[in-house]
């Protein structure tokens, strides 16, 4: 088995190296270039770098042009934008919310910072977002309707909402989810962390549900740095998410009124500054992914032992990040395969741990999670900057 095991690292890595034209990568970096670097200078100079500058609005009304909403709230992060989120759609103390065992742990940490509760459930194989089919046999079993609300018949608490997370910029069957949610009574909040860029039925990712959250941070589509947003069509929502997250003060020209407890969680001009120049290319950045993705699709046909992850065929996904996936025989070997593959330049990752699994979660409600557990212990994710796919020479980690 070692020598199947050390063959298959060596052709993994053979073909990224093949693919990329480099012998070593991190996983994803930003692309940053002088019209970035003029973009912050100018900002900088201005003096005009905190919450108060011109490019903060500039920055939400490309947001709005380019997802197709009516409104953009830019905050710090996407964990901040997703706690907001919930917020501003009326979840409650102790309510339940829907989201996969199988994302980022700050879908979980969103909606515990509400003082609600995380109750997770299961993944689609194909798209990596909800399994819409087990949620509703899991639903119909568990929840009855009091009142044009939903709630849990083992725990008596309400289900606010569901976060479907479209993971790698994959977005799921949204519009079968969005029936569910109907018939129950739930509200659907989108973490589109990573999809900036993705459409499915020609609707960008995030504005299915009643509002989307999207992640600017240094390793995603377009960066600011450290940085967030929320979209959304519906006006009086995206009013309470500017208030929330402006430390709920009331407009005055010298006074400090706060007509509740708010957030300090509004971008920093500084930081839009980046993410105004950074979306202007985002076509360019999304052309180079979709290419890094076909050349990485068709290569690892000839690998034995894993197999390419392609994702849904109805998406037109941004392709964040590029998987494979270990047949049967290695996935007991999935950390050995990814501490090689580091060793011998290649930065790769696991999916992250199901939050069933982590400490703060582990006593959780929770339906059925299979498809979760296998995903979680045979996907290796790959180098996918956008960049990539040009021939730029090889570089050290630092």
């Amino acid at each position: 088995m070692e020598h199947k095991l050390n063959d298959l690292i060596e052709k993994i890595y053979t073909t990224i190296s093949k693919t990329i034209k480099r012998t070593s990568a991190y996983l994803h970096e930003p692309e940053i270039n002088q019209n970035d670097i003029k973009m912050v200078q100018k900002i900088l100079k201005s003096g005009y770098v905190s919450s108060i500058g011109s490019s903060i609005a500039e920055f939400e009304n490309k947001l709005c042009e380019y997802t197709g909403t009516k409104y953009a709230v830019a905050m710090t992060n996407g964990t901040s934008s997703l706690h907001v989120a919930l917020l501003a759609s009326g979840i409650q103390v102790h309510d339940e919310v829907l989201v996969p065992a199988m994302t980022f742990v700050a879908s979980a940490n969103a909606i515990s910072y509400c003082n609600a509760v995380p109750h997770f459930i299961d993944s689609d194989l194909n798209s990596l977002g909800i399994d819409n089919e087990k949620l509703l046999i899991y639903l119909e079993r568990n929840t009855i309707i009091k009142n044009n609300e939903c709630f849990n018949k083992n725990t008596g608490r309400r289900i606010f909402g569901v976060i479907p997370v479209h993971i790698y910029g994959f977005v799921g069957d949204i519009e079968t989810l969005k029936k569910i949610a109907d018939q129950f009574k739930i509200t659907i909040i989108e973490d589109a962390a990573e999809a900036l860029g993705s459409f499915k039925d020609h609707r960008h990712s995030g504005t299915f549900g009643i509002c989307g959250c999207i992640s600017f941070n240094g390793n995603k589509i377009i960066t600011t740095g450290g940085g967030g947003a929320l979209i959304t069509n519906n006006e009086k929502l995206a009013k309470r998410a500017r208030h929330l997250s402006t430390t709920a003060k009331k407009p005055h020209k010298f006074n400090y009124f706060h007509d509740e407890i708010g957030f300090n969680y509004r971008m920093p001009a500084i930081n839009a500054a980046l993410g105004l120049s950074q979306i202007q290319k985002i076509d360019k950045l999304l052309k180079a992914k979709k290419t890094l993705r076909e050349n990485y699709r068709v290569n690892f046909k000839e690998i034995r032992g894993v197999s390419f992850f392609e994702g849904p065929s109805d998406c037109d996904a941004n392709f964040w990040l590029n998987s494979i996936i270990l047949n049967e025989e290695f996935v007991e070997y999935q950390d050995i395969i990814i501490e090689k593959l580091i060793n011998m330049g290649f930065e790769c990752r696991p999916i992250w741990k199901l939050m069933n699994k982590l400490s703060p979660y582990q006593n959780n409600p929770s339906m059925n999670l299979n498809n979760a557990q296998n995903l979680e212990k045979s996907f290796i994710s790959i180098p996918s900057s956008s960049f990539l796919c040009k021939n730029n020479g090889n570089f050290k980690f630092k």
